[in-house]
């Protein structure tokens, strides 16, 4: 189908939005398929957590490779975005009888679950090169299974509300597998037994869940797939979602959104050991708490999502995060009531972003496939799964650019004090500039519910969904 505006595809045939305003059935998740769809959250969020907050401070400090920590990991996840493209392509272009998504899902388990034992398993001794190699490899398992995961979770359903459910939930199931990862080390340390145990112990339940999970989901979750086109799908297609508007206002938040909680945990344990002056347990449960609170908060996203549209409650969640995000600084020192408090105040609104980013994409793939005929929902997540690492990878800067400031990354109790001041300016200001800009991004988005019925109604009157 050449590509045609969504008004003059109206023009033939409008179909009244309020016949689709009840949502189908067959739109609807049931629980079952839901809680399987999100097994795999578990063990992919809870790699995900060490990938930017555990492992860069564990390989710097405890494995005592220091500042170029940073560095490795800022180069490791730049090659590593060059590779979502070529992921979406594929994944668009892939049709089996396992499904499109499904197929790929199972491809990152064996990835997954060899590179995660070398990186998590690694003795002091190791260089930068052992390192590099196996945080490559585990990169590219964690890009497909992170972008197979969240492409299928689009085809779930095409009501604009439900998806809203569907990634709230998906939300849930990454911060389950977060508080996982953050609440194993706390309890092998009140055990008595070393930090480094617990980061191995965390690499142990990630390798027994990545399997079992999986199986699950493949097993009991089905995969919806449109009848659209594959023959002429190009990998240049990835750059013309660019062009549009929409999806530049979703990546420029998703950027600046990413970029504030990378900046968090990159610096957590610095800020709130060496200037608030907290023990590794304390911090480690009050990292418990922001992500413990991020399960209460998805589904207050949620429920405003339907109240008012996706876009502007990304707006109100980002701008709420900022001001509570600024508070942190002025938490007394010592204090880790206070401390902790603040944490899970932040955890609320950092639930918001990942999910209604995600959201709002699959709506967009709506929008692509009514005016192209083609379905890119794999390119667009491709694209979105870019822009996330993008802002974690230059977050992984921040310790790098510590170390440049004097701050010393293998022994932070010796820094001097004006490297911690720079800790804290970093650590605050950096990420409540980049909450306010993701706020500023999204101000041009006009995607509306009403539309989006439009849409859908379309799609359905052509027999492509």
């Amino acid at each position: 189908m050449p590509y045609r505006g969504v008004n003059k595809l109206a023009q033939s045939g409008e179909i009244v939005a309020s016949q689709i305003s009840t949502q189908p059935a067959s739109d609807k998740v049931g629980m079952g398929r839901m809680l399987a769809f999100i097994a795999p959250c578990v063990p992919f969020a809870a790699l995900g957590l060490p990938l930017v907050a555990t492992l860069p401070e564990y390989y710097g400090t405890q494995l005592q490779l220091g500042a170029m920590v940073g560095a490795i990991f800022f180069i490791v996840r730049c090659f590593d975005i060059l590779i979502d493209p070529v992921l979406g392509h594929w994944m668009d272009r892939t049709r089996t009888k396992l499904g499109r998504f499904k197929l790929w899902m199972l491809i990152c388990l064996p990835i997954l679950f060899v590179s995660t034992g070398f990186i998590f398993m690694a003795q002091k001794g190791v260089g930068p090169i052992y390192l590099g190699l196996w945080l490559f490899v585990l990169y590219v398992g964690f890009s497909i299974a992170a972008l197979s995961q969240a492409s299928w979770g689009t085809v779930l359903s095409t009501d604009y509300n439900e998806r809203s459910r569907i990634f709230a939930w998906w939300q849930v199931g990454n911060i389950i597998g977060i508080l996982a990862a953050a609440l194993i080390p706390v309890i092998i340390q009140s055990l008595g037994y070393s930090y480094n145990l617990g980061v191995q112990i965390m690499g142990a339940f990630i390798m027994l869940s990545l399997p079992i999970s999986i199986a699950i989901a493949l097993w009991v979750v089905p995969e919806k797939v449109s009848n659209t086109s594959t023959h002429d799908l190009k990998l240049s297609h990835y750059f013309d979602m660019w062009k549009r508007k929409n999806v530049r206002c979703i990546l420029w938040a998703d950027l600046f959104m990413g970029l504030a909680p990378g900046v968090m945990a990159a610096l957590f344990f610095y800020f709130f050991e060496e200037t608030k002056g907290l023990t590794r347990m304390e911090c480690n449960i009050a990292m418990l708490l922001y992500f413990v609170a991020g399960i209460v908060g998805a589904p207050i996203w949620t429920i405003a999502s339907k109240r008012m549209s996706k876009h502007k409650v990304l707006i109100l969640s980002s701008l709420i995060f900022a001001a509570l995000y600024a508070a942190m600084y002025f938490a007394p020192k010592g204090n880790f009531i206070v401390c902790a408090a603040m944490t899970f105040a932040n955890g609320i609104p950092y639930a918001a972003s990942l999910l209604l980013t995600r959201a709002l994409m699959a709506d967009i793939g709506d929008e692509v496939m009514l005016e192209t005929g083609h379905d890119h929902k794999g390119t667009l997540m491709a694209i979105l799964s870019a822009t996330t690492k993008v802002g974690y990878a230059i977050s992984a800067l921040t310790i790098t650019i510590l170390g440049l400031l004097h701050f010393n990354v293998k022994a932070p109790a010796q820094s001097p004090a004006d490297a911690l001041v720079w800790v804290e300016i970093l650590f605050i200001g950096l990420p409540v500039i980049f909450l306010i800009l993701g706020a500023l991004a999204m101000k041009a988005y006009d995607l509306t519910p009403e539309r989006h019925e439009q849409i859908m109604a379309q799609l359905k009157a052509k027999d492509i969904v």
